[in-house]
């Protein structure tokens, strides 16, 4: 099962409300991720490939971040909430530096 950021349901519906008319859910959908979603599909999946490589995050993790570019401890670590894994106040500090370089 492939993990679908945000931005890249705003860019797969984009295309597809050009090709013909969306369904109400995928309406819903996709003004929800042009709200929410501030950064490009490519730049969010760059920004996933590197917390990837931070301590043990795991893609469903690094996808959480890229999708909610938490601002504070506060917001990542309940990204961490229900995990097995908390990341150390070093790499707390370095997924929120790269957070602010992508957003």
């Amino acid at each position: 099962m492939k993990i679908v950021l945000i931005s890249e349901v705003k860019e797969i519906l984009s295309k597809l409300s050009k090709e013909r008319d969306l369904k109400r859910e995928q309406k819903i959908a996709l003004e929800h991720s042009e709200k929410v979603n501030p950064i490009p599909a490519k730049k969010a999946r760059e920004l996933v490939s590197k917390l990837m490589e931070i301590g043990r995050i795991e893609e469903k993790q690094a996808c959480k971040i890229a999708d909610l570019l938490p601002k504070d401890d506060d917001e990542l670590l309940a990204i961490f909430a229900k995990e097995t894994y908390i990341p150390s106040k070093e790499e707390i500090e370095e997924i929120l530096n790269l957070v602010r370089e992508y957003s």
